[in-house]
């Protein structure tokens, strides 16, 4: 587990001083991580925004649902293979948090993409560190006595995999849980979430994949794939992804692991939430019958399923038509 941990606290107060006990916490996440509207319209969670550049066209990654309808709507021919994001750096990351943070919040909880595949935890963890003299200063002029707390987590997946640990964090806290507490269960979450991928285009996601690093899509695949309308499923662990299995069809390869997540929902999971991002028209997903099943498997469990549109940064990644499922629960060698 990758985690930074930073800490302002300040003198002990007077015996009898009547210093304020009530300790705000808030969330961060990147963009890219996929998580429920509801989620994101708790004033307590905030949105690094990631811009992405397309030829002559730059998008703002923030969750704004208009954004990510001109996204689709301009780049829905695979125009986003050609793409680059272009992340906030350390200095912008400082000024983010200063003035999201600095005074209104005691604590704070920030969960990135996975280190392995993004800068996005590196420029977070330099960005609070060099926050946290600015929050000192800041929250002495304003007689705060309060210890201030800045948790930077990478979440060693991607896209609603980055998702799963945020929401959780936010059930604990909901929970009222101590901090010791919610970091222990926190990393269990973060080390048993998987996350699957569909590319529905090989071609796409090979030219994607190897900007990131990652080699698990190869030329022959492309080649036989595009010819078979071959759909491969990609599992992602503990900031790694390799490929399991592969299907003729999205319909099948869609069915095979709505179907699966659905067995591993009714095995039990570590966390309540199950969710899937899709980089086109949600109506798509909801024509496959084995969703239902999935659903029905959620409820008898008490697994909140969350049906989302990825990110930008998702879409751009995994291209038009591409989905991710994830959860995170007990270890497993089976695959869709």
């Amino acid at each position: 587990m990758s985690a930074v941990e930073l800490s302002v606290v300040p003198p002990a107060p007077e015996e009898g001083s009547n210093v304020r006990r009530l300790v705000r916490t808030g969330i961060v996440i990147d963009a890219s991580c996929d998580v429920s509207a509801e989620f994101l319209a708790d004033p307590d969670v905030a949105v690094i925004p990631i811009p992405i550049r397309i030829g002559a066209s730059t998008y703002v990654d923030q969750h704004d649902p208009e954004a990510s309808a001109r996204y689709m709507r301009e780049n829905g021919n695979g125009e986003g293979a050609a793409g680059q994001s272009v992340p906030l750096d350390a200095e912008q990351m400082r000024s983010f948090f200063i003035e999201r943070f600095g005074l209104d919040y005691d604590s704070v909880y920030c969960l990135t993409i996975t280190a392995s595949r993004s800068p996005i935890h590196d420029a977070s963890s330099q960005g609070s560190a060099m926050a946290l003299a600015s929050i000192r200063d800041m929250r002495q002029a304003a007689d705060i006595k309060r210890p201030f707390q800045f948790r930077v987590i990478d979440t060693k997946n991607m896209f609603a995999g980055s998702g799963i640990p945020a929401m959780a964090v936010r059930d604990m806290l909901g929970r009222h849980m101590q901090p010791k507490d919610i970091r222990d269960d926190l990393f269990r979450i973060i080390d048993s979430t998987y996350t699957y991928y569909v590319p529905d285009d090989l071609g796409y996601a090979r030219t994607r994949s190897r900007v990131r690093g990652d080699r698990s899509i190869n030329l022959l695949s492309v080649m036989l794939g595009g010819a078979l309308d071959i759909k491969p499923i990609i599992r992602g662990y503990h900031g790694d992804t390799h490929p399991v299995s592969k299907y003729r069809g999205r319909a099948e390869s869609w069915g095979r692991l709505f179907g699966f997540a659905a067995a591993r929902v009714a095995a039990g999971l570590y966390a309540p939430h199950l969710i899937v991002s899709y980089a086109g028209p949600l109506e798509d997903l909801h024509a496959t019958p084995e969703l239902a099943t999935l659903r029905a498997a959620c409820e008898n469990a008490g697994v909140a399923l969350h049906v989302l549109q990825m990110s930008i940064t998702g879409m751009m990644n995994i291209g038009p038509g591409g989905l991710t499922l994830a959860f995170s629960g007990p270890t497993h060698s089976e695959v869709p």
